[in-house]
């Protein structure tokens, strides 16, 4: 078993971010494009070569993201239509995910076997999240879909703020 960290910063002009292990080594870099279409973050391990790709697809009516790992898509994250809450659905093989996608505290399944969850951690300045992997070879998965979620959640409190301060 396995623990990273993800520390958002407050204020940031671009997307960029370590992910720690449990020691507060980094393990990954995330970068986010800048001014490119489609909106796309890189994870990179720490001798810089991209491990993985999480994409904004550019013209949909809901929020929906593909993860790749190695080149290879394995996973697409759509926002769903829903009057209270947001809804996510996971679309990826034999994968399933319980809790609150929202809130930031959820598992993932494969199987019916959980292979790991994720934890939003209070009390800390900006936003912490805390992952837990089971086995190594999903731990790109995990860390895709939380910058994923998070991404989605930070766009759409930016819109909420610019609606209201307008």
């Amino acid at each position: 078993m396995r623990q990273l960290y993800i520390n958002q910063k407050i204020l940031s002009f671009r997307d960029r971010y370590a992910v720690l292990d449990a020691q507060s080594e980094p393990v990954y870099q995330v970068t986010g494009s800048l001014f490119s279409i489609p909106k796309h973050f890189d994870i990179e391990n720490m001798a810089g070569s991209v491990v993985a790709r999480v994409t904004k697809k550019p013209i949909a009516w809901l929020p929906r993201f593909y993860l790749e790992i190695d080149g290879r898509q394995v996973a697409t994250l759509q926002k769903r239509m829903t009057v209270l809450r947001a809804k996510y659905t996971l679309s990826a093989l034999n994968l399933t995910v319980t809790g609150d996608f929202w809130d930031m505290n959820f598992e993932v399944a494969r199987n019916g076997q959980v292979i790991g969850s994720v934890a939003k951690r209070y009390f800390s300045i900006g936003d912490k999240y805390e992952i837990t992997i089971l086995d190594d070879a999903d731990e790109r998965l995990l860390v895709g879909l939380v910058v994923a979620i998070d991404y989605v959640k930070r766009s759409e409190a930016a819109a909420a703020s610019a609606s209201v301060n307008s």
